[in-house]
């Protein structure tokens, strides 16, 4: 009797171990990348609830997540800056995490910038072809450099009309960078269309979004 306890008791333990052990192995690391779009920077200038975090609260509630790494996410990045926080490996003491180590454990990366320092560029002067080029050629090493330490799976988000940027010039980078994202394997997320709806921004002053506007931008993401 004693040895049908035990063995009952025994197989109760390695039965819960390895309901823990899968449940773990299907946890993820999700990871947030850019500038003020994917930190949730709003009109009011302080960071608010953005796709990211609605993308969280989805993992969440479906227990899928094991960690949400937002710290690489803050307004006014550029390409530049992110890459060369990568390529230094830089280390948020909040987290202690590096960048590169964020990167190669996540299963989920959403990248968003380019709209910040297009956007004051375009306060300074019209964006000419050299400076597109420019920002072209730092989005594809920023690419290639985060691939280079993650395989898994990525969204890159497109851009905006922001302050006096040219349609035909939002049309051309987003299309190279959709194309950037097929060649290196990864899911494009069109929201320039974004832009024409007034019901996600807060004021005509900021071409930040509201949390209407970025709960359309996690819909179009669990879409794909």
């Amino acid at each position: 009797m004693k040895k049908k306890i035990l063995i009952i008791i025994l197989l109760g333990i390695i039965g819960t171990f390895l309901i823990y052990k899968t449940s773990q192995k299907d946890k993820i690391y999700f990871l947030s990348l850019g500038d003020g779009l994917a930190s949730g920077m709003t009109a009011y200038h302080i960071d608010g609830y953005n796709y990211n975090d609605y993308i969280r609260d989805d993992l969440s509630k479906k227990e899928k997540i094991e960690e949400y790494i937002h710290e690489f996410a803050r307004s006014d990045q550029t390409v530049e800056n992110l890459i060369t926080c990568i390529e230094n490996n830089y280390k948020m003491e909040e987290i202690n995490l590096t960048i590169q180590q964020a990167l190669a454990k996540s299963k989920l990366i959403t990248i968003g910038i380019g709209l910040d320092e297009l956007a004051a560029s375009s306060l300074k002067q019209i964006i000419t072809t050299p400076e597109k080029n420019d920002y072209y050629k730092d989005m594809t090493k920023l690419i290639k450099l985060i691939r280079s330490f993650n395989d898994g799976k990525i969204y890159l988000l497109g851009i905006y009309k922001a302050y006096n940027l040219e349609d035909d010039d939002i049309s051309e980078i987003n299309q190279f960078l959709k194309e950037l994202a097929v060649a290196n394997k990864m899911i494009y997320i069109d929201i320039a269309d974004l832009i024409n709806n007034p019901e996600y921004f807060l004021n005509n002053n900021s071409y930040y979004l509201n949390y209407k506007g970025h709960q359309e931008i996690y819909q179009r993401i669990i879409a794909k």
